[in-house]
């Protein structure tokens, strides 16, 4: 059990489905293939994205109530996923 609303395996998967949304099924292979060499250079790039959205779930004093809303779609597209298209994104050729 975790003190968290998704255990890092939930969140791994949530964040992935959300990040391959963003793209026409046409091109998900293309941003799949991009994250997976992705993790492949850098294993804990998701795990490092966990570690900061419990951070602010678990910081009420520096997000007010909005921290417990981290976990949710929302932000979840907002900060995570917005990283991974930042870094994988763009012309998915």
């Amino acid at each position: 059990m975790t003190e968290y609303p998704m255990t890092y395996e939930e969140y791994e998967k949530r964040v992935t489905e959300l990040f391959l949304k963003l793209y026409p099924e046409d091109k998900q292979h293309v941003a799949k293939e991009r994250l997976q060499q992705l993790l492949e250079k850098e294993p804990e790039f998701i795990e490092g994205l966990y570690a900061e959205t419990c951070f602010r779930y678990r910081s009420p004093h520096v997000y007010g109530e909005t921290c417990k809303q981290f976990f949710d779609d929302y932000l979840l597209k907002s900060i995570p996923v917005n990283t991974l298209n930042l870094l994988l994104g763009g012309k998915l050729d």
